[in-house]
């Protein structure tokens, strides 16, 4: 049976990710802040999936000394994985004088570090066996500057460009292991938009906005392809071309205006 470790795999995008994975038979493997929310999400899918086989370990990924304890737990425990998705992560939303600056150093070593780190030591024992995947979740927010979001496209983007790199390290070396970067939208239906204090930011209700569902199924579809760089939804997909020739103050400006607050009704 095939085993795949993904980081913040009991909500969002990597739950949508897990019935995906379960659906072909995948061992399921976890790490998350919360054991709670593990038990919680592992119930609800042995109820579409009662035969899954799910493991998880609580475990706070933004601390310096967890990815290695994680790679630990997972050579004591499962020897190997078939599959690492890099899932877990969280966002800021402000002026840069004005985000906390404790809560985006925790975001640099969790989007960042981590990212690097598991990717590091799952990587090595992949081409030693010549076999294996690696998802790691950027952001469309890693191709342009993003006012209010500066820190965290700052971080997804050196997801996008380390794993893109990685990408054509592989290639020269011929390897079957393949790595991919996954660039969702905004996607509406995730706690993202609630931790990351953007509850009426414009860009969730836009043109271009996804689901979590449709962002898995995306990225699941493009990892199996061993795909360097996956663009979640068809429409975010025409738009990331058009980028390519639009001006960049117009671009800049499209942004700007999507990352604004909303107005609230006037009664």
């Amino acid at each position: 049976m095939k085993k795949v470790l993904i980081t913040g795999g009991s909500s969002g995008v990597g739950l949508a990710l897990s019935k995906l994975f379960a659906a072909d038979g995948y061992h399921i493997i976890w790490v998350a802040k919360f054991t709670e929310e593990m038990e919680a999400a592992a119930a609800l899918l042995r109820t579409t999936f009662p035969n899954v086989l799910i493991d998880f370990k609580e475990e706070d990924l933004s601390k310096i000394e967890s990815s290695k304890e994680v790679y630990k737990w997972i050579k004591d425990k499962f020897d190997f994985i078939d599959v690492l998705v890099n899932n877990a992560g969280f966002g800021t939303y402000g002026f840069i004088n004005e985000t906390e600056m404790e809560k985006e150093v925790t975001m640099i070593q969790l989007n960042v570090t981590t990212v690097y780190l598991l990717t590091k030591l799952f990587l090595k024992d992949m081409l030693e066996r010549d076999s294996g995947k690696i998802l790691n979740v950027s952001s469309g927010v890693s191709f342009n500057p993003v006012p209010k979001m500066a820190i965290y496209a700052a971080t997804k983007a050196f997801v996008r460009q380390m794993s893109e790199s990685i990408y054509y390290e592989l290639k020269q070396m011929r390897t079957k292991v393949t790595i991919t970067a996954l660039c969702p939208s905004a996607i509406k239906n995730t706690d993202f938009q609630k931790e990351a204090e953007m509850k009426n930011v414009t860009t969730f209700d836009g043109l271009f906005a996804t689901t979590a569902e449709e962002v898995a199924k995306d990225a699941y579809i493009g990892m199996n392809q061993g795909k360097r760089l996956v663009l979640t939804g068809v429409k975010y997909r025409i738009g990331a071309k058009l980028n390519k020739i639009t001006p960049a103050f117009i671009t800049q400006y499209a942004i700007e205006k999507e990352m604004k607050i909303k107005e609230q009704n006037k009664n």
